[in-house]
């Protein structure tokens, strides 16, 4: 029987070919040149000893014996994430390193207290804190670039858990001068024909903050503009290109000039959170244990926002 040399890569690249139905999006997908990604495949029908696709210049579909293989590698890639899952959390164990991210203007007024706290309560411990735009909601998760992030969901990853921190409000946040000002408070049909700024990024968490659970096909979100940054957005908003939703956390952190922040009575308030993947290790748990007590002493203090015009 002859030996086979079958890698990881191997059923990987197998996978997204199967799933993508093309050599070039499965290509794209993985990163690699679809002259590389061919030679992989060939490589593994090499070892198997029969074809895994039937090409043709049109299409791309699996062999009756493609589809049986499908099922196995799909369960050994995710076995195989779940053995990588285990020696990471292993090497964040030994090493006592935590890599958080936290989507920008996210528990900004949480982080300072946060870091000391967690070091007083871990002092050998080291953390590493990288700040992420409106590009990437889920904080380095996704890409798992972190090991934990401070986040506000929805983002979309239905394999990464969430625990509650806090809740605020939403609000809108408005140029100055604009008719709605003059109102103490807005609702959700005060501004849905409004042209609004949005994030660049496509997916559920751009979707939330465009208010699109609210909308229906008559009033379809008027996107004007996208932006990264809380900075870019307010800016955007002053100058008279939109308006925006926020949380309310943005009006008591980030008031300047030219904007006017509104409470939106009847939006649902959005989340702070902390995600990670699978069981947190003895170190996570310690920090979100850390940011849940910071987060109930500033809730506690924090004072009534207040317009900046």
């Amino acid at each position: 029987m002859t030996l086979m040399n079958i890698q990881l890569r191997h059923v990987r690249s197998f996978i997204a070919v199967a799933q993508e139905k093309s050599f070039a999006r499965a290509a794209q997908r993985l990163n690699v040149s679809q002259p590389a990604l061919s030679q992989t495949i060939i490589q593994l029908e090499e070892n198997t000893g029969f074809l895994l696709f039937e090409r043709t210049t049109r299409a791309v579909s699996l062999t009756p014996s493609g589809e049986k293989l499908l099922a196995r590698a799909l369960s050994l890639a995710r076995s195989m994430d779940s053995f990588q899952d285990e020696v990471r959390r292993l090497q964040l164990t030994l090493k006592s390193e935590l890599r958080v991210g936290f989507m920008i203007g996210t528990a900004v007024e949480f982080i300072p207290a946060i870091v000391r706290e967690f070091e007083r309560v871990r002092p050998n411990a080291i953390l590493h804190l990288k700040e992420y735009d409106f590009s990437d909601p889920s904080a380095g998760l996704i890409a798992g670039e972190v090991d934990c992030g401070i986040i506000r969901p929805p983002i979309g990853a239905e394999d990464i858990e969430i625990v509650e921190i806090a809740r605020e409000k939403c609000v809108a946040c408005l140029p100055v001068g604009h008719p709605l000002t003059e109102k103490a408070s807005v609702r959700l049909d005060d501004i849905l024909d409004e042209p609004i700024i949005g994030a660049p990024t496509p997916g559920v968490w751009r979707d939330y903050w465009l208010a699109a659970e609210y909308r229906d096909s008559s009033r379809p979100a008027k996107v004007v503009l996208e932006v990264a940054t809380v900075e870019s957005e307010l800016q955007a908003v002053a100058m008279g290109r939109g308006i925006s939703i926020t949380a309310d956390s943005t009006a008591r952190y980030y008031g300047r000039p030219g904007v006017v922040f509104r409470d939106i009575t009847d939006m649902r308030e959005c989340v702070i959170g902390i995600g990670h993947r699978g069981e947190p290790t003895a170190l996570i748990a310690d920090f979100i244990a850390v940011v849940r007590r910071i987060s109930v002493v500033q809730e506690m203090s924090v004072s009534p926002k207040s317009d900046v015009v």
